[in-house]
């Protein structure tokens, strides 16, 4: 045993314990380091800890102190920040003379921008001619709120203007004399003249303003779109011509459509589409962010003695139609990415000729909450962001809201006479807003 042993001490390298003795120490200076390391690392994790319980301890404070500080402001500031921006654009400025605060945060560009996007509800309605005669406003009730400080819309430099169309509180107006077309608004006089287009769109233009007060459209950019007859004047086919105040210019779309005749006072703007009825009972939508032409037939099929309009109504910017028969007044809504209409709201239509009087109501409300006409109305366009369409019953402009079936009655509209014979006056429906008027881009441009 012990010459085992000392053969096998014997065969050990000289200086062995030496080598390991030294790496002992190593791995003892490298556990130090790593345990060093670590040591750090959790001290740094420690701190970040209690630095992200600071500051969300400091969130969580500056929160409840808003929350109590909103709890415990004044009612006239509560309106203020809350409410006015509710209101049309003629309350508003009546509102400003409360206080200097109140008249510093009216007259504040992101305030006009909010009320804008906010106030969606129909003020009145504009009638406008292309002949002779001046421009007539008839406001809906109170006329303290929704009237206007110029409804002949005098201000323009021409003489006469000719309302074409209208989309969140912008007016598009033409000058048939000059060719001239204006984009105003009218609560604040604020108007600005737009470049003439490539094509001559006559007397009477088909043309549609698209106004989208979106949450970053801060300079409120429209887009006018004019449908033209291609070829002739006995062409069934058109183009589009488009402005964009953004771009400055107008450009002539690669797109035409067959319609037989756009109706020049049908077009309404939504979800960013232009729209006009056709002759050839079809609804003709033109995209001009995409480009693209649609083509859908009206939701009445073969009720070709049907009276219909269309309109924009709801935040989502989606087309509908009211259509109105011998029997009852419906409406219809146009589905998404589809050709096909969904009814959404039907009224009764119970004609009397054995009336009381002419004064007598047009419509009542029966017991169920339905309503019910008793005298056939026309139907007219109309945009805005409640479920609101509007009619026109016995010389009057009526608004019915479709969820309340509340009905409103606006001011009469001197000079303009009823429908005869299925034609009536030219008129656009208007949204009192304090959206500005952007001049259009340096750099006007024609391109085609």
């Amino acid at each position: 045993m012990e010459s085992s042993s000392h053969l096998f001490l014997s065969d050990r390298p000289e200086g062995d314990d030496d080598h390991h003795a030294d790496t002992d120490d190593g791995d003892n200076d490298a556990a130090d380091k790593r345990g060093a390391e670590a040591a750090e690392s959790y001290d740094d994790v420690k701190y970040l800890v209690r630095r992200n319980r600071a500051a969300s301890r400091k969130r969580l404070v500056s929160r409840i102190k808003h929350i109590h500080n909103e709890i415990h402001k004044p009612v006239a500031d509560v309106v203020r920040d809350h409410a006015l921006c509710l209101l049309p654009a003629r309350s508003i400025f009546r509102l400003s003379a409360v206080s200097p605060s109140w008249a510093r945060h009216v007259s504040s560009p992101i305030f006009a921008h909010t009320q804008s996007r906010s106030h969606r509800s129909i003020a009145g309605v504009f009638f406008g001619s292309s002949v002779g005669a001046s421009v007539a406003y008839a406001p809906f009730p109170p006329a303290s709120a929704h009237g206007l400080p110029d409804p002949a819309l005098s201000f323009f430099p021409a003489s006469p203007i000719a309302v074409c169309s209208s989309s969140n509180g912008l007016l598009l107006c033409y000058a048939p004399s000059s060719g001239d077309f204006f984009v105003c608004n009218p609560a604040t006089a604020a108007w600005v003249a737009v470049p003439r287009p490539p094509h001559n769109p006559g007397p009477e233009p088909a043309a549609v303003l698209i106004f989208v007060p979106g949450v970053y459209n801060f300079r409120s950019d429209y887009t006018i779109v004019i449908g033209f007859r291609i070829s002739g004047a006995r062409s069934g086919i058109f183009g589009f011509q488009t402005f964009s105040s953004s771009a400055g210019g107008w450009w002539i779309s690669n797109e035409v459509c067959a319609a037989e005749c756009l109706l020049p006072d049908s077009g309404i703007a939504g979800g960013g589409v232009a729209y006009w009825r056709t002759t050839m009972l079809t609804v003709v939508g033109y995209d001009p962010a995409e480009d693209s032409v649609r083509v859908t037939h009206w939701p009445m099929n073969y009720a070709v003695d049907s009276r219909w309009e269309i309109g924009q109504m709801g935040d989502g910017g989606r087309l509908f139609c009211t259509a109105v028969t011998e029997e009852v007044v419906q409406v219809h809504k146009l589905l998404p990415k589809s050709d096909q209409w969904a009814l959404v709201a039907s009224m009764d239509l119970k004609q009397r000729s054995n009336t009381k009087s002419e004064e007598e109501e047009a419509w009542e409300v029966e017991a169920g909450g339905q309503l019910v006409f008793k005298k056939r109305p026309w139907p007219m366009r109309f945009q805005g962001g409640e479920l609101e369409v509007l009619l026109w019953v016995q010389g009057r402009v009526v608004g019915v809201d479709l969820a309340s079936k509340r009905v409103r009655v606006a001011a009469a509209a001197f000079g303009w006479s009823t429908w005869d014979n299925g034609r009536g006056a030219k008129y656009v429906p208007y949204i009192s807003t304090l959206a500005p008027v952007p001049p259009p881009a340096a750099a006007a441009l024609t391109s085609s």
